[in-house]
């Protein structure tokens, strides 16, 4: 995975809904929450209505709100987010041609920037 470069750098475990084979299902959330130095939660936390329980269990954490479908709302510090990692887009006419030629994967890939944003 992508993640694989890191795992001799730090303790990392991924704790996913539907888990896959090295990661942890969500319920460990209740117990490796609270003890972590950093959580990266995923934007679709928010959709799933996960979002206030998982931040609620982070609160003594670093805590990265993260994802193409992350809001860019400064107000999210107020929530315990002290990162937002996502995309915004740096070429509109670039990522509408990629758009209207399917785009799939490719729209992350031209037109749009990965940013970070300490708030």
């Amino acid at each position: 995975s992508r993640l694989s470069r890191y795992e001799n750098e730090m303790d990392m475990t991924v704790i996913e809904r539907q888990p896959g084979a090295d990661d942890l299902p969500d319920t460990a959330s209740e117990y490796l929450l609270p003890e972590a130095e950093w959580v990266f939660l995923t934007a679709t936390s928010i959709a799933n209505k996960t979002f206030p329980r998982l931040v609620e269990l982070a609160k003594n954490s670093q805590l990265v709100l993260m994802g193409p479908t992350m809001p860019w709302l400064a107000e999210l510090k107020e929530f315990g987010i002290d990162y937002l990692a996502g995309v915004t887009v740096s070429n509109a006419e670039v990522l509408r041609q990629t758009v209207a030629e399917g785009g799939g994967v490719r729209i992350f890939e031209t037109g749009v920037q990965y940013q970070v944003l300490k708030l």
